[in-house]
Formats: C-alpha cells, structure tokens, sequence
C-alpha cells in the first residue's frame, strides 16, 4: 500500500538583496497623453515620472541602505584611492556608502568631516559618520563602526577607538 505524498512546509528564507534592501523609491508614472489634431493627426506625447526618496519616521534620512552596504563590504581588501567595488580606502567607502541614501560625498575624510555636525556619542545614531584625525567610517550603533582602516585590516566591524567622534550629515 503506497503512503499519499504529504507536502512539510519548507523554511523560507529571503536572499540577501531582499532582506536587506528597503523601499528607497516611489515612482509615479503619469498616463500617457494623446491629442488629435483638426486635420486627424493623433500625437502622443512620452510618459513623465516623479521620483521621491522615502525618508524614515521622524524627517531624518533613511539610513538602513548605507547601514546594508556597509554590512555587505566587511571583508573587502583596504585599496588606496579605492572606491569599490573589489577595495576601498575610508573615504572611498563611506562615500560609496552615503550614496545609497541619495548622499553626495567627496572622495577625502577631511572634506566629508566638513559636510558634518559633531554629536555627542551618546547621542549618535547608527549610519552616522564617524569621524577622526585623516579617517572616516560609519556608525553602527552599540558602539561599533565599520570602516577601511588599513591594508592590515580591510573594511572590519569593530568597537569605537579613541581618538574618533561621531557627526551627523548636514
């Protein structure tokens, strides 16, 4: 006697890029619009489209992409002048970073520190920029940043050193 196949529900786990990318983008496409001249002549124009970022709750940025993709680099090779995709040097990994969240940064510390209030690191908020002397890495609340420190280290997660501090992206 055959036993009836039984279905066991499977485990479903989303991929990376579904479980780490949020809804950046809302697109509206307006209808697309069609004129008749007097003498028959049917004309239609292109459709337009809006695009808007998604801020998070609160008016602030929404910094769960540059969070995400900070996340995704840990391990990369320290590159100087690098900006990815195979290596990075810290300005070039922050700035590559920021731009997930529609933030446009130049490639060097000390000018992406300009583009920053100091905050207390109390204060501080995960995808902060952290901020030291010719260095630059981002916030990963708890106390942790992630950054390209050298070519010993790469692009690593590890605690808040002395010496740093923590700004906000005006």
């Amino acid at each position: 006697m055959e036993r009836p196949a039984t279905r066991e529900p499977r485990a479903v786990r989303a991929t990376r890029s579904q479980a780490v990318s949020p809804a950046r983008k809302r697109v509206g496409v307006q209808p697309k619009r069609v004129s008749v001249s007097n003498r028959g002549v049917v004309r239609s124009s292109t459709r337009s489209t809006t695009v808007r970022r998604l801020r998070a709750s609160g008016g602030s940025r929404d910094m769960r992409a540059v969070i995400a993709y900070a996340r995704a680099q840990i391990g990369k090779r320290y590159v100087p002048g690098g900006e990815g995709p195979g290596g990075f040097d810290c300005s070039g990994f922050t700035k590559r970073a920021y731009a997930r969240a529609g933030l446009r940064l130049p490639h060097s510390s000390g000018a992406q520190a300009r583009r920053a209030k100091s905050v207390s690191r109390s204060q501080a908020r995960p995808g902060d920029l952290v901020v030291g002397r010719g260095h630059v890495g981002i916030y990963m609340g708890g106390g942790m940043m992630i950054d390209a420190g050298n070519s010993r280290t790469g692009v690593v997660y590890r605690k808040l050193y002395r010496g740093l501090s923590v700004s906000r992206l005006k």
